[in-house]
């Protein structure tokens, strides 16, 4: 049953790397070069592991334990204030990129949750706003060329 998981991905990203090759190298940065090669070199050494069986050969007292296992109750308070206070973040989030725009709004909304949630310093927050306002200039608007949308108070 795991070889036919595997080889089911192996389809999925041989076929996604054969149609994407012949795109513009523009078209195909993410779907070829960042998903399907990745992905195909990954689903290979799964396959060398499966066939050469090499997780029984380490044995079971090597194996990690991913999953944090804990006996954790909190009182209904807790998870009603926890789960507000996420949804207040994500609509507060949504609503500042239809108000402000992506560029503007993500930072800030990075800015704010390091700093209010995170209980991160100033420096460490700013530090954070920069990267993200880099990466969202700098990556999509200059290198890719996408023009995000400005906001409806911009717009």
């Amino acid at each position: 049953m795991r070889a036919n998981f595997t080889l089911f991905f192996l389809a999925i990203f041989l076929v996604a790397a054969f149609v994407g090759w012949e795109w513009p190298d523009i078209a195909k940065i993410m779907p070829v070069y960042v998903a399907a090669l990745p992905g195909l070199v990954l689903v290979l050494v799964q396959l060398y592991r499966e066939a050469t069986g090499w997780e029984a050969r380490r044995g079971a007292s090597a194996a990690i334990e991913m999953d944090e296992v804990t006996d954790v109750k909190l009182d209904k308070a807790t998870e009603r204030r926890r789960t507000l206070t996420y949804f207040a973040w994500f609509i507060g989030g949504a609503l500042g990129i239809w108000l402000l725009g992506i560029v503007i709004a993500l930072p800030l909304l990075v800015f704010l949750y390091a700093l209010i949630e995170g209980k991160e310093k100033w420096s460490t927050s700013l530090i954070m706003t920069a990267c993200t306002y880099l990466l969202i200039w700098g990556l999509f608007e200059y290198m890719l060329e996408t023009r995000w949308p400005p906001g409806m108070l911009f717009g």
